[in-house]
């Protein structure tokens, strides 16, 4: 099939570039690789490309190992610093008319305001945390601010059972979870935190629930666990320094969805993760300043 000339004449990778691109990842793969980790920025340059080893006896993967960096601040300061009042994330809720569009600033601060907060009630780098939201600006946020102070979230999708959370929390050994009152969707409820409840009943080593209010609608509350996100944002400073970040430390875990047995955890690190999510997606996407991404 023949695409159209007009994206054919503005694309960034054609069949002779993305052979070249190949051929170079594959004779002068470390060159390739060096070349491309300049697309994110460093708090410390590593000197080493990769230390791969793939047999029987030995799996071992690692990427730009002894450099330093921060996936949060690669997403939002950089951003925030050159252009602040550029467009980070357009929100449709629910309802198309509830709208809203977060500038590079605004994220900037609402990430660090909630980073602030998971650091206040005292989850720290290489604690797990569990997010289990609907498609609400929070979800951003959460991730971002688990991303700054170096915590590893683990997203769960927001229709699953509360067995299936529970699973989850169970097998990465989270001890924070972050929900919200209730979700909405096709303009049906979905109680989330009643879901929520249910699954921490098998889940005691969880210590805080934080609960984002969504519909404000009245929901149980466990004393000493539970706390609503807003009452500790309110209440703490609206910039967080990033945590400085190893190349090979856990960003995040994402299990599969269990179809084919137990469901199992895939755990990405930060630098190798960063660096192949942005090459790809400039190019699969052929993305270009100013475009929107949906």
């Amino acid at each position: 099939m023949k695409i159209k000339d007009h994206w054919e004449e503005n694309a960034k990778i054609n069949n002779d570039k993305y052979l070249s691109m190949y051929n170079e990842s594959i004779k002068n793969n470390d060159s390739f690789w060096k070349k491309q980790a300049d697309r994110i920025e460093w708090f410390k340059k590593f000197t080493k490309i990769k230390d791969i080893k793939y047999s029987k006896e030995e799996v071992n993967i690692k990427w730009f190992e002894d450099g330093e960096l921060n996936v949060s601040y690669n997403c939002i300061d950089r951003y925030a610093k050159t252009d602040p009042e550029r467009i980070a994330i357009i929100w449709e809720g629910d309802d198309p008319n509830n709208t809203k569009k977060i500038t590079y600033k605004e994220l900037l601060s609402n990430v660090c305001k909630i980073a602030n907060a998971l650091k206040k009630i005292g989850i720290k780098k290489g604690d797990r945390v569990t997010i289990y939201l609907t498609m609400i600006p929070e979800l951003a946020y959460t991730m971002l601010a688990c991303a700054r102070i170096g915590a590893v979230h683990s997203i769960i999708f927001g229709g699953f059972s509360a067995e299936s959370i529970a699973g989850r929390i169970q097998d990465c050994d989270s001890e924070y979870v972050i929900t919200s009152d209730e979700g909405v969707r096709g303009g049906k409820i979905i109680p989330l935190k009643n879901t929520t409840d249910k699954a921490l009943e098998t889940c005691p080593n969880v210590k805080k629930c934080l609960i984002i209010k969504r519909t404000g609608n009245r929901i149980n509350l466990v004393k000493d666990r539970d706390i609503y996100l807003d009452e500790l944002t309110n209440s703490v400073d609206d910039f967080c320094e990033p945590q400085i970040m190893n190349a090979e430390d856990p960003l995040f875990i994402l299990y599969t969805s269990g179809s084919t047995g137990k469901p199992k955890g895939v755990m990405h690190t930060t630098a190798g993760y960063l660096v192949y999510a942005s090459m790809t997606h400039e190019y699969i996407f052929n993305y270009n300043i100013g475009d929107i991404y949906w």
